[in-house]
């Protein structure tokens, strides 16, 4: 009987969690099929500056702290060559516009049984540039693990969480590293560099070749400027971001 009332809670849990995704879910684009969930791809590629943001219950289960997960999770990113955004204590950021890493962790205690149900996945989501009069900017996810769903101990659920996640993050390691090897240089982001000034065509903002905006700049758009006052007497004002 335990074992059936436990299946059932199982079922329950999975439905919640999966049945409003379904209900959400579109077709995907067809430029986009080829790529397969988990696994390395083109979006990946260029990709210098994260934010990381892991998506959980307000229960911390006991030994579990989500801030201390969250600081190994950026080392780790830190040391593969990843720069991970560390916002600034007292200091008011708008939405992050670079990529970002999202961590999200479904948990359901069984108080009957002194257990945890927990589902995590850990995807990778970019801003996209929607073609309307004012454009339009779209968080969009550009890549996935396959999600785990399993159950464990209250003792175990802290250990098994924390192993999953990290799991998942030298996964994305592992694609990062793919797409992006080492002493590859995008052509387009060694062009930037030699210039200290950078703009788009469309836009009345300037930035330093390093700037986040930089990246979403499409190649036929870019102008370059050998000074800031070059810049600024071609109608262009600072980037609030960088600062140039």
């Amino acid at each position: 009987m335990k074992t059936e009332k436990y299946c059932l809670i199982l079922a329950v849990f999975a439905g919640v969690l999966f049945l409003p995704a379904f209900g959400q879910i579109e077709p995907p684009l067809p430029e986009y099929e080829p790529l397969l969930i988990g696994q390395a791809n083109p979006a990946l590629a260029g990709i210098d500056n994260l934010h990381v943001t892991i998506i959980h219950p307000d229960e911390e289960p006991n030994g579990l702290k989500w801030e201390k997960l969250k600081a190994e999770i950026n080392s780790r990113l830190n040391k593969a060559g990843i720069k991970v955004f560390t916002p600034e204590p007292g200091v008011m950021y708008k939405s992050p516009i670079w990529p970002e890493l999202q961590i999200h962790v479904d948990m359901l205690k069984i108080e009957q049984f002194q257990q945890y149900v927990f589902h995590i996945q850990t995807l990778l989501a970019k801003s996209i540039y929607l073609q309307t009069k004012p454009p339009l900017r779209q968080k969009a996810d550009v890549w996935k693990t396959e999600p785990v769903m399993q159950a464990a101990s209250a003792e175990n659920t802290p250990a098994k969480i924390t192993g999953i996640v990290l799991q998942q993050t030298d996964t994305f390691i592992t694609a990062y590293l793919d797409a992006n090897p080492k002493g590859v240089q995008p052509a387009v982001q060694s062009e930037v560099t030699e210039h200290k000034y950078v703009a788009s065509r469309n836009s009345k903002i300037f930035h330093k070749p390093d700037c986040v905006w930089v990246q979403r700049i499409a190649p036929k758009n870019l102008v370059y400027y050998k000074t800031r006052d070059e810049a600024v007497n071609d109608g262009k004002r600072p980037c609030k971001t960088c600062n140039p």
